[in-house]
């Protein structure tokens, strides 16, 4: 049975320990001015990073006592790492990454002294101790050379440092690190939460050549598009991720299943896609239900069946789908177009979808003066974002900004203050 450590009594909140550790943090400072952001930071990191210093000094001597008495019992914890992890008020990775900092610091002591005079932080201790201990658990102990890394770490972040660290130990232990990578395959998982508006949560880790397939594939996608798009980072990547996902169901690269190749799948009413006022949110498989605005999106460039329903819901007659553009139409505005027409976006025609600038619901022509190509993002922008595309006289297509209207909180006051 798993046991979890009890959280002991400790004085590390008494009055005088917090006038001591408040007096150190204003005396670092107190020769810089207030406006000094960034010198105030460097100062402020190098004492943490001697404080964690002195904190896996500790951490290994703890870790030292679970493995020759009986400190679990006694602490009732199953090992340091737990101990530290709910006495001391932090993560699993930090307690242990200070246990192995402190266990190889008797091997890194030049490396305790750089980090001692700033001219290292704790985070490339951190690498090199790692480092430290996996080839000297697998290769002699000779074979580590403290001065090497040093050096490295001293000219270079901890991220590049852990690059150089893991070339190293390939050429000492090549079977060893074949073995972390098998690992860290093993450890895979992707996991799906759907939250109560329909949203989809992700989770997941992956292996590092897996990770780098992902980004790699996702990296292009992610780049900003087009005139005006501020969108950050995690928007510009979770946009990429949709429309890679999107790509692979329009061009067919998904296996078929049951037959059928995997698709979007919306059953709606009539007046849904419409967008007449009074009418139900269309059905999406793997979705709660959509708003008419995505279903007109969704049914500009898709197959269309009618299906028609008789007491009861019970289905009584269901039509052949039918492409709403046809292929030789799609062709051709693929040859006219080459590449999304949003003002300053280049994705080219085979990821897009051929939009009518005037719906085919509403009346419009399903014709080469009616249709544009626009990628998956800025389809999104014309449907569901509120944006409008129009046409200039010299041909161009331009896009025009959803007007919006602001409303105060409340109503004003309409007795004075006084």
């Amino acid at each position: 049975m798993s046991r979890v450590a009890a959280p002991v009594r400790s004085d590390h909140a008494e009055p005088a320990v917090s006038h001591v550790i408040d007096e150190v943090l204003e005396r670092v400072v107190e020769d810089l001015p207030y406006d000094d952001v960034t010198g105030r930071l460097q100062r402020r990191q190098y004492v943490i990073d001697r404080l964690k210093l002195e904190f896996s000094k500790d951490a290994g001597r703890l870790a030292a006592t679970f493995a020759n008495e009986d400190a679990g019992e006694r602490l009732d914890a199953p090992t340091a790492g737990e101990w530290i992890r709910h006495n001391c008020k932090t993560s699993r990775s930090i307690a242990y990454d200070c246990i192995n900092v402190g266990e190889q610091l008797h091997r890194l002591p030049k490396s305790a002294d750089a980090l001692a005079t700033g001219a290292i932080g704790f985070a490339h201790l951190s690498v090199i101790a790692r480092t430290s201990s996996a080839i000297t658990d697998s290769t002699p102990e000779s074979a580590f050379v403290e001065d090497e890394l040093l050096e490295r770490a001293r000219e270079c972040s901890a991220g590049r440092l852990w690059h150089y660290c893991m070339r190293l130990r390939h050429a000492l232990d090549p079977e060893g690190v074949a073995r972390e990578q098998r690992i860290a395959v093993e450890e895979r998982r992707l996991q799906f939460s759907v939250w109560e508006d329909g949203s989809l949560f992700i989770s997941g880790q992956l292996d590092p050549i897996g990770g780098a397939a992902v980004r790699t594939a996702l990296e292009p996608l992610a780049q900003p598009m087009g005139q005006g798009d501020d969108r950050c980072l995690e928007h510009r990547q979770a946009d990429a991720f949709v429309e890679l996902a999107t790509h692979s169901l329009d061009a067919g690269l998904v296996p078929q299943h049951a037959s059928q190749r995997p698709h979007l799948q919306v059953t709606t009413s009539l007046e849904t896609l419409r967008g007449l006022r009074g009418s139900p949110a269309a059905d999406m498989e793997f979705s709660t239900p959509i708003s008419s605005t995505t279903v007109q999106r969704l049914a500009c460039d898709g197959n269309i069946a009618r299906v028609v329903f008789g007491p009861d819901s019970v289905v009584v007659d269901v039509g052949r789908a039918v492409r709403v553009i046809s292929g030789a139409t799609r062709r051709a505005l693929n040859a006219r177009d080459q590449h999304c027409q949003w003002p300053g976006c280049e994705r080219t025609a085979s990821w897009t979808a051929a939009h009518h600038l005037v719906h085919w619901i509403q009346g419009g022509a399903t014709d080469l003066s009616n249709l544009t190509l626009l990628c998956h993002r800025h389809h999104w922008m014309v449907h569901e974002g509120g944006w409008k595309l129009a046409r200039s006289d010299d041909g161009r297509l331009l896009a025009i900004p959803p007007v919006y209207d602001y409303y105060h909180v409340r109503a004003p006051d309409t007795i004075p203050v006084t």
